[in-house]
């Protein structure tokens, strides 16, 4: 039950995120000809282009334009009266291709970093989104429909295992900087193991990189449907639901209610519960009874997923969750997703509750997050990357906006 001072908060959280929102959009510079974004917000956009390390390594600032940071950010900005932004992230994106399709997923005005991780599966899902936006008969840019389709085939040349399913380059192309899900096996055993840094994440077939290809397959299938090419939307289709089946058949636990990634050379289930193993209910790839174990037993379990402050990176049950403020990749320091509470996750939590009608569980998550991030922002003055799942304390990087926008959708949800 929210109360009159949570309700204070949140009003305080929304009118901050209306004022700090546009400040994360930069004007077009150098190798960006269109506007683009930073997931912090109050910030000189690529103000360490020159440097070895990054800032987001040191301060915790976030100087570049990030993939899905932009994609969800550009989503979320609507709300804050912010309209056309998802288009021009598309667009810069976009710019930047390579002949073989490859696009980089982080990118500033003079330089682009993470140099070989692809630009993650959601650019055809974010301008479909603009596109359903505008009014009137959608019309596509035919160039912008050719560059997402060499883009996505440039998932089936190179992140594509011959069972059909698709791999990540490595954890940090993932997003999920030090994910267990994909560091596991060896991680764990690393008191017995000398060869700890041989990580198996550029292997595994994982189920967030299949989940998010099956909606990113259904958006170009009406994407090029609008632009009036039925036999790309047709293959669009066919591809999307012979991606489905493929994740159902191969990833899903029966036993656990939930789907683990698949690891090729033991020909074994990686038996980790992170949230990364929910994205096929997220995005909405399986049926209905196995969306409804995956909630019921898994999403909706305090002994699993939620927690006081919404839903945790990997679940409490698990021998290896913490609450540390940053993680470790072999050498490199990075975000920590092993346990703590992002925004990002839990928004697509609660989309996916409310796209399955369950209207009482959504709030219940929605509320938890909306009250972590105001209480942080009353006791901080700012907002976090992530926060503690277990008290809502913040942890790293502050002055971070980016997905943490998506609260505005949160807070509709709470209306």
């Amino acid at each position: 039950m929210r109360t009159a001072s949570t309700t204070a908060q949140a009003k305080k959280l929304k009118h901050f995120f209306l004022a700090k929102a546009k400040s994360c959009i930069h004007q077009p510079k150098g190798m960006l000809k269109y506007r683009f974004v930073t997931p912090s917000y109050d910030v000189v956009a690529g103000a360490d282009d020159a440097s070895e390390v990054s800032d987001r390594s040191t301060t915790g600032h976030y100087l570049q334009m990030y993939d899905w940071d932009a994609c969800f950010f550009s989503q979320a900005s609507v709300k804050a009266g912010i309209e056309g932004l998802a288009e021009e992230v598309v667009a810069n994106f976009l710019s930047l291709q390579e002949g073989d399709g490859h696009i980089p997923r982080t990118v500033s005005p003079s330089r682009i970093w993470d140099n070989g991780d692809q630009c993650k599966p959601f650019l055809a899902q974010t301008l479909l989104f603009s596109t359903e936006r505008k009014p009137g008969k959608p019309v596509i840019d035919s160039r912008h429909l050719e560059g997402l389709d060499c883009y996505l085939k440039y998932f089936d040349t190179h992140r594509k295992h011959e069972s059909g399913l698709y791999f990540w380059r490595n954890v940090l192309e993932s997003g999920v900087d030090d994910n267990l899900a994909l560091l596991y096996p060896l991680e764990a055993a690393k008191g017995k193991n000398e060869d700890v840094a041989n990580f198996p994440d550029g292997r595994l077939l994982a189920a967030d990189i299949n989940a998010y290809l099956v909606a990113e397959f259904r958006a170009m299938t009406k994407l090029a449907k609008l632009a009036g090419n039925e036999k790309m939307s047709a293959q669009y289709d066919a591809k999307a639901s012979q991606l489905a089946e493929k994740i159902d058949a191969l990833l899903w636990s029966q036993e656990d209610s939930i789907y683990y990634n698949y690891d090729p050379k033991t020909k074994a289930h990686c038996r980790l519960r992170a949230w990364t193993g929910l994205c096929p209910v997220i995005m909405g790839t399986t049926n209905a009874a196995r969306t409804q174990a995956v909630i019921e037993n898994n999403v909706m379990s305090a002994e699993h997923f939620l927690r006081k402050a919404g839903i945790a990176s990997v679940a409490a049950s698990e021998p290896l969750y913490n609450q540390a403020k940053r993680g470790l990749y072999g050498r490199v320091i990075c975000s920590n997703w092993q346990g703590p509470m992002w925004v990002l996750p839990n928004a697509l939590v609660v989309r996916a509750l409310v796209r399955e009608k369950k209207h009482a569980a959504a709030e219940k998550v929605a509320e938890r997050v909306v009250n972590t991030l105001a209480s942080g922002l009353e006791s901080r003055g700012t907002l976090y990357e992530n926060y503690h799942a277990d008290t809502g304390e913040p942890l790293f990087a502050p002055q971070f906006m980016s997905w943490n926008s998506l609260c505005l959708e949160l807070l509709g949800v709470l209306d």
